[in-house]
């Protein structure tokens, strides 16, 4: 027996072969598109970049998109335009993609490419953060510590640092540190303080080193040792933190954590934290003028000199 053929159907699923092979085929011009744009973005070649990131985007290649917002908003191969970078954004965005997001929302926060938005701001970052994108996690953390778009809200502020902490965010980390402290969001805790200081230290954030050195100098949340203070406040003054200076000229002041009283490493210390605006670092040197030798005081001074010259040049490309 000979089974008759629904055409219709027939037709159909021809229909659907088609539209499938031309899915398949639109991907891979995108993806070419997409992989030669990105060489030439990375060999700084925009314009290139931007025509072929074009091509593969508005055939809602999410990758593609990203790029092109990045280069709208960057200013790169092309003048500046917020507004046409949140569009490429906002549709990478709407695709999932969380470094997309993140963009849409900052953009939202700033008022660029838009209106202020902090609510749409909260949102996006929420969904980035949902992905686990560590700056929209921390940038969470800081709308809600500080009531942007929303009433403060001092536990949720600790729940999105300590996503972003332990994601590796090291200024998350010293946030946290702080909210452990003094006690905000959560019970005050000096030993959770000081553990979630020395990450954030150990990643070279400079309040959060000169801070483990108050630990340290202290007994707060660990053993006093004046030795680890000196240690950790120099990596701080090293970084510029003016605290951290004026707490090294104390220590060398009063022999802690050295052998003994060290008065012109304690004149430089002052003097260098002076400079940097530090105000009781101005009494401080007005008193030891008063019993340091003239030449003690010189040597002091040009030590300082060249000890911010010295930095100064570790700091050039």
């Amino acid at each position: 027996m000979v089974h008759a053929v629904d055409l219709p159907t027939m037709k159909k699923f021809t229909l659907s072969i088609s539209l499938l092979i031309l899915g398949s085929s639109l991907a891979l011009a995108a993806q070419a598109d997409f992989e030669t744009g990105l060489a030439a973005y990375e060999a700084q070649d925009y314009a290139k970049a931007m025509t072929e990131f074009r091509a593969a985007a508005e055939q809602g290649d999410i990758r593609s998109q990203f790029y092109m917002g990045s280069l709208y908003d960057k200013a790169m191969g092309v003048t500046q335009d917020y507004a046409e970078a949140y569009r490429w954004y906002e549709l990478a965005a709407n695709q999932g993609d969380p470094a997309a997001q993140y963009a849409v929302a900052t953009m939202n926060f700033y008022g660029q490419g838009k209106a202020e938005d902090y609510g749409q701001a909260i949102q996006w970052y929420g969904k980035a953060a949902a992905q686990g994108h560590r700056d929209s996690q921390y940038n969470l953390g800081i709308m809600h510590a500080n009531g942007y778009g929303t009433p403060p809200d001092a536990t949720e502020a600790h729940k999105w640092f300590l996503a972003a902490a332990e994601g590796g965010k090291a200024d998350a980390q010293y946030n946290l540190g702080i909210m452990f402290q003094d006690g905000v969001g959560v019970m005050a805790d000096p030993i959770q303080a000081f553990g979630w200081f020395v990450r954030a230290g150990e990643q070279g954030v400079a309040p959060a080193q000169a801070r483990v050195g108050i630990a340290y100098a202290s007994g707060q949340g660990v053993e006093r040792d004046y030795v680890k203070a000196r240690e950790w406040f120099t990596l701080a003054a090293e970084r510029g933190d003016v605290p951290a200076q004026a707490f090294l000229g104390r220590l060398y002041l009063n022999g802690l954590g050295i052998d003994e009283q060290d008065l012109v490493s304690a004149y430089m210390w002052f003097k260098i934290a002076n400079d940097n605006g530090d105000q009781e670092a101005t009494n401080v040197l007005a008193t030891l003028r008063g019993y340091m030798k003239p030449d003690d005081i010189t040597n002091a001074e040009q030590s300082a000199i060249r000890w911010v010259s010295n930095q100064r040049a570790s700091r050039r490309p």
